[in-house]
């Protein structure tokens, strides 16, 4: 029995947790709002200030692989979830937890695992991968750090940091609203009213909607799958208590509900992956997913005078439930799943000139949740869980830069974090046995950084760092006596990286360039064991090295090119998913790490005599072939070589107070293979094309 029930828990909790992860979330509805040869942020991408080191930096001098992604880019690009972002990202994908980002990825996205990609909203830690996938509205940037970022994010870190910066409330009234329409019914809406409430407070009220019908058809009646009908809705209200206090409060609720995704048979997908006559799923129910999340934030900052104090304190709670299918029949699965989680963070970050600047801060994080779901088998018995998994994490981290000259300056950081793990509950057979799962495990890392930058033009910035990351261990599906591969250990990187930035040519041309070698150690991997059962182990090892270039030039009054383009390779060391007596796949290609990819898009904007604008823009996207992984089978399945291309063309009144745009996304029509898991998977966003309108004021 250790077998069957095994497999089929890994089953339950894969469509569990991946169901809200693969379609579109409500778009923001509004187009670029800034013509692209303006000075500032939208024309050199430079002048950015980012906060991806806990402090308030130009995007020109901050030495890491990052890349910012713009209010006016998210917009303008329909960038409506974080599922949109590897659109437009380069070495970033769809994983199945959350997101891969240079070929590192995580496999097991159900409560007990953890993603490789640390996700906040507005500062506050993001651990599930569903919550990642609440819509994208009135934001003001998303950040993304590629490479490990041990000691200033910790763990589950491992491949990067995305961090998702709503908009402030601001000291004046403001609103506006957005509306699209689109193929598939689609119907997107947002809104947004800022109002100082007197002379040191600011409210700002946001929202979206989103629906549209499903996108693949059954054949028997039953309604289409992956459909969206979701809404979320977010309130902050700024404070400043002193001159140098303030206070920000932020409250938001999302709810998606969706039908799907669909679980198609591997080889029909794949036969037909291209091929849009024949995008349906085998009959079976109607699929049913819910998922309501929302939380509370408070950021207090006070100016010591040679420091900025921060306290972050975020609360979150989400409840999931749905009814699903699995691939042809094999499973059926009723679903209830909640969450809650609350952290803490006490940063103090210098603010005076001088030769030594740094962050150093303390971390608290707890999070629990309750698995209950019942899986029908085909042809086979009901299957019960009742499932709570608690864990916890402590940190304490700094990082400083010293200058030792004008113009070179080391770079150190240390993190010590300490997380405990723990499950129980039951899984039972009805009309027959039960069996008990319960596991606890506690885990202490170091992780730490080493760098060097030096200026070297005015408007240059050359970086080298050596840096470490980490991900939590964990346990597997039983209890210590009927379980011998119960525990695994956390898994490590090493990086190794070397980066040029600048801004050339009369600021006409912002590029950043990187190259990087990762000693990928422990990978925690799906394997088959001597003593039979499907289990996470630290079963493999990996070398990961490439480079990325990315910037934007604006060769012509009112145009600008942006381009990025990746080379990766990345190999497992060493890998037998079926224990000893199996395949090796040393050599083999890690999932979602195309060799070759690269994306380029023009903006043209036209001035009119009467002040407005008519903005026209056309971006492609290549991306070589590459590999997903069922390693419950095991099999390695090829996602071919692909190009994807976006259109847009819209008019922008004088001083933006409204604008009409149409647009296209995926013109090509490109089918990308999705989440694998016993003998189906799901695919990628078909074409999509509409208008959007809106106004401001």
């Amino acid at each position: 029995m250790k077998l069957s029930h095994s497999i089929v828990s890994t089953i339950v909790l894969a469509v569990a947790c991946q169901t809200p992860a693969l379609a579109q979330q409500a778009s923001t509805g509004q187009a670029q709002s800034s013509p692209v040869d303006d000075a500032g942020a939208s024309a050199n991408q430079g002048d950015i200030v980012v906060t991806a080191l806990r402090r308030d930096q130009s995007l020109l001098k901050t030495p890491l692989a990052i890349s910012v992604v713009s209010s006016e880019s998210l917009r303008g690009n329909g960038i409506s979830s974080a599922q949109n972002l590897p659109d437009l990202l380069p070495n970033v994908q769809n994983g199945v937890a959350g997101f891969a980002i240079r070929g590192i990825s995580s496999g097991d996205f159900t409560e007990k695992g953890d993603p490789s990609t640390a996700f906040s909203l507005d500062g506050i830690y993001i651990a599930r991968p569903q919550q990642q996938t609440l819509a994208f509205f009135d934001l003001e940037r998303v950040e993304v750090l590629r490479g490990p970022q041990g000691t200033l994010y910790g763990r589950n870190a491992t491949a990067g940091a995305i961090n998702v910066i709503s908009a402030r409330p601001r000291h004046e009234f403001a609103a506006s609203a957005g509306f699209e329409y689109g193929n598939y019914d689609t119907v997107r809406s947002t809104a947004m009213v800022n109002v100082p409430l007197g002379d040191a407070v600011a409210l700002r009220l946001s929202g979206a909607f989103n629906r549209h019908d499903g996108y693949t058809d059954t054949r028997d009646g039953h309604r289409s799958l992956d459909g969206r009908n979701d809404l979320a809705v977010r309130a902050r209200l700024l404070a400043d208590l002193s001159p140098s206090t303030s206070l920000l409060v932020t409250a938001d609720y999302g709810r998606i509900q969706d039908s799907g995704p669909a679980y198609i048979p591997q080889a029909r997908a794949l036969l037909n992956n291209k091929d849009t006559t024949l995008r349906y799923q085998n009959p079976g129910r109607d699929d049913f997913n819910l998922l309501k999340s929302g939380g509370v934030t408070a950021e207090l900052n006070t100016d010591l005078g040679f420091a900025k104090l921060t306290y972050l304190f975020g609360y979150r709670k989400s409840t999931n439930r749905y009814l699903q299918s699995f691939g042809d029949n094999v499973a059926a699965v009723d679903m209830d799943n909640s969450q809650h989680q609350d952290s803490q963070e006490l940063r103090l970050a210098s603010t005076t000139s001088g030769p030594l600047q740094y962050v150093v801060g303390l971390y608290y994080f707890n999070e629990n949740t309750h698995t209950a779901p019942v899986v029908t088998i085909s042809g086979g018995p009901t299957l019960n869980f009742d499932l709570d998994a608690h864990g916890k994490s402590y940190a304490a981290f700094g990082q400083a830069t010293y200058s030792l000259a004008d113009t070179v300056r080391l770079v150190g950081g240390l993190r010590y974090t300490r997380d405990e793990k723990s499950r129980d509950g039951l899984f039972s057979i009805v009309g027959g046995p039960s069996f008990p799962y319960d596991a606890a495990v506690k885990f202490g890392k170091w992780t730490w950084k080493a760098g060097v930058e030096a200026d070297i033009a005015p408007q240059a910035l050359f970086y080298a760092s050596v840096s470490t990351g980490y991900k939590s261990g964990g346990f597997n599906d039983g209890n210590p006596q009927t379980q011998p591969n119960l525990y695994y250990d956390p898994e490590t990187i090493t990086s190794y990286e070397a980066g040029l930035k600048g801004s050339f040519l009369a600021n006409k041309l912002y590029v950043s360039a990187s190259g990087f070698y990762y000693d990928y150690k422990g990978l925690q991997l799906s394997s088959v064991p001597p003593t039979g059962g499907i289990v996470t182990l630290n079963a493999a090892k990996a070398k990961v090295w490439g480079l990325e270039v990315e910037g934007r030039l604006r060769p012509i009054k009112g145009g600008a090119l942006d381009f990025n383009a990746t080379y990766l390779n990345a190999t497992y060391d060493r890998y037998l998913p079926l224990g000893t007596g199996g395949p090796s796949y040393a050599g083999f290609a890690l999932d979602r790490s195309p060799k070759f990819a690269f994306r380029v898009g023009y903006t043209q904007d036209f001035g009119l005599a009467n002040g407005g604008r008519i903005s026209a823009n056309a971006a492609t996207k290549y991306s070589s072939s590459y590999v997903v992984t069922d390693f419950n089978v095991p099999f390695q399945f090829r996602q071919g070589a692909y190009w994807r291309t976006d259109l847009s063309l819209g008019y922008f009144a004088p001083g933006e107070k409204w604008y009409l745009q149409a647009f296209a996304r995926n013109l090509e029509n490109t089918r990308t293979l999705g989440v694998i898991n016993f003998s189906s998977l799901t695919l990628g966003e078909p074409r999509q094309y509409g208008v959007r309108a809106g106004f401001t004021f």
